[in-house]
């Protein structure tokens, strides 16, 4: 992706030369879609994103992420924590980052989420081949509270670690903690990730404790197999859910398909998603993307319900 620098800021001090700079990345989209069964609609969309950041004399890493839209909501609400008329944490981020690990806060993935991987890994331009019934984006446990998210990760050679805690500002249900670990190994053609993940915490009065398993395996041909597992403890019921990806990329073409079910006491919303992508060059690709859902029981009886899908054109700049 292209970067233009808008600004560039020498900061000199007695111990040294420190430097920060402010860049920004762009995205927009045109195309067609169908959510959910509906009508065929237009869809065009514009996104701005500006990245911070620095480093202190002593080669402390600090920086800060937010897009043009969360800038706009911060000065018009006045404070930097929900989005007006919701309760999810505007998408910006702030860190710092050392020889000790890396410090998030803000729109940030918890432990487990952070562990895990995710199976959104083709997009399209209105992400229908993640939208169906069985898709999980990890994240199930984040939220609960503001979404404001603080996460400590360290990594060492092949294994990383991280732990995270998310706080109920109005002090009444308990914050939701986590730890995830991470392990990643070239094979020799094979590249192989696991991840493994535990959060808790209270929401609407009941303690709910979610962990999840991930692995990864990219084979050097462009082909790519992903599988997830977690389950959930949640307000006296357990859900499980197992989530499974196939992708493969050669040269300009991206394909790849998801399927996703959540089952609990006998019966599943499951669903599943396509998606192509073909590269034009210079920040540029055509994008198609279907999704469909189903209800069953475990005795194989299915309800198809609703359908999505998307084709456009995606810039990236």
């Amino acid at each position: 992706m292209k970067k233009v620098l808008f600004a560039t800021t020498a900061l000199v001090a007695s111990a040294g030369i420190a430097s920060a700079e402010v860049a920004s990345s762009g995205s927009a989209e045109m195309g067609v879609r169908s959510v959910n069964g509906g009508d065929l609609e237009f869809h065009q969309s514009v996104d701005i994103r500006f990245t911070m950041t620095g480093e202190t004399d002593n080669g402390l890493t600090f920086g800060a992420t937010i897009d043009l839209d969360d800038a706009v909501e911060m000065a018009i609400r006045g404070n930097d924590t929900a989005d007006v008329g919701s309760n999810e944490l505007a998408d910006f981020t702030v860190f710092i980052s050392g020889s000790f690990g890396t410090l998030t806060m803000g729109d940030t993935d918890g432990a487990l989420d952070w562990a895990m991987t995710d199976l959104d890994q083709i997009g399209d331009i209105s992400d229908a081949n993640t939208s169906h019934a069985g898709f999980n984006g990890n994240g199930n446990a984040d939220g609960a509270h503001d979404g404001q998210v603080v996460r400590y990760n360290y990594a060492f050679g092949d294994f990383s670690f991280a732990v995270s805690a998310e706080m109920d500002d109005d002090g009444v249900f308990d914050p939701t903690l986590g730890i995830g670990g991470k392990y990643s190994a070239d094979l020799g053609g094979v590249t192989l990730g696991v991840g493994l993940g535990y959060q808790s915490g209270e929401v609407l009065g009941s303690d709910f404790d979610v962990y999840g398993v991930s692995v990864d395996v990219a084979m050097s041909n462009g082909l790519r197999g992903i599988v997830n597992y977690s389950s959930i403890d949640v307000l006296g019921v357990n859900i499980d859910h197992i989530g499974v990806g196939l992708f493969y990329k050669m040269d300009a073409l991206s394909v790849g398909v998801n399927y996703g079910e959540f089952s609990s006491d006998g019966v599943s919303d499951n669903g599943f998603g396509l998606a192509a992508n073909y590269d034009l060059g210079g920040g540029a690709s055509v994008r198609f993307g279907y999704g469909d859902n189903s209800t069953c029981d475990f005795g194989f009886n299915c309800t198809n319900t609703e359908s999505s899908y998307s084709l456009g054109l995606k810039m990236s700049f």
